[in-house]
């Protein structure tokens, strides 16, 4: 059984992970958009380079996070539902996203620590993988979330309202993944419609959830008559 320790200690992960991961995307400033010219691009990276950096390394640390979160989630889950595989989409899931946030950031990281000499239209093609790619971590975070929406309400493991927010941030998320096939306008790849929004719905679910485990309101595990504290 999942013991107090490890659900407190998976919901604190769940927080820093927000933490780590909003302020990895927002330390930089207001990235342009992928439609500009490569020369503001350029400026973007070379001004910020530092901030960029350091943002990179939170969104590396945040990556490793959401799985630690994600395990004790899933291990909550399995002890309330043996049968079902949910518990195995949601850390499977997670591990996607979590591989996929660390790439992005790596490629952020090498973007703006080469940024001195480089061609600005090699710039301008890194810049526009990283926002595919952070575009496409929309389609990634869909499964995990999905999985935690159908796990919450079969398994009443939280309010039900908790499984319909994860269950919206989920459909957000997938929703946000289309951006990949605008090149400009509100719409386009790595804009705020696309990225920033879904990122705050996900994170709104994670914060919530993250409160339960750490204040340990899980109801109890029942096997047969008897009644198992979850402590």
């Amino acid at each position: 059984m999942t013991g107090r320790h490890e659900l407190r200690w998976g919901g604190f992960a769940g927080l820093a992970f927000v933490v780590l991961v909003l302020l990895g995307k927002f330390l930089p400033g207001n990235p342009p958009s992928v439609d500009k010219s490569a020369n503001e691009i350029t400026s973007y990276f070379a001004d910020g380079r530092t901030s960029i950096l350091v943002g990179a390394l939170m969104l590396s640390a945040a990556a490793g996070l959401i799985i630690w979160f994600s395990a004790a989630f899933a291990e909550a889950m399995r002890e309330r539902d043996e049968r079902s595989d949910l518990h195995m989409a949601l850390l499977a899931g997670s591990v996607l996203v979590g591989g996929a946030i660390f790439v992005n950031a790596a490629v952020n990281a090498a973007t703006a620590y080469g940024i001195d000499g480089r061609d600005a239209a090699m710039t301008l093609m890194m810049y526009q993988w990283s926002a595919v790619l952070t575009t496409m971590i929309g389609f990634a975070a869909t499964l995990p979330l999905a999985a935690a929406g159908v796990g919450v309400l079969r398994t009443r493991l939280m309010p039900d309202w908790l499984g319909y927010l994860a269950l919206l941030a989920a459909l957000v998320s997938f929703a946000g993944a289309f951006g990949i096939f605008v090149s400009d306008g509100a719409f386009v790849a790595g804009g705020t419609l696309m990225t920033t929004v879904p990122l705050l719905v996900a994170a709104v679910w994670l914060v919530c959830a993250s409160g339960y485990m750490v204040r340990e309101h899980l109801p109890e595990i029942t096997a047969g008559e008897s009644i198992i504290p979850h402590t």
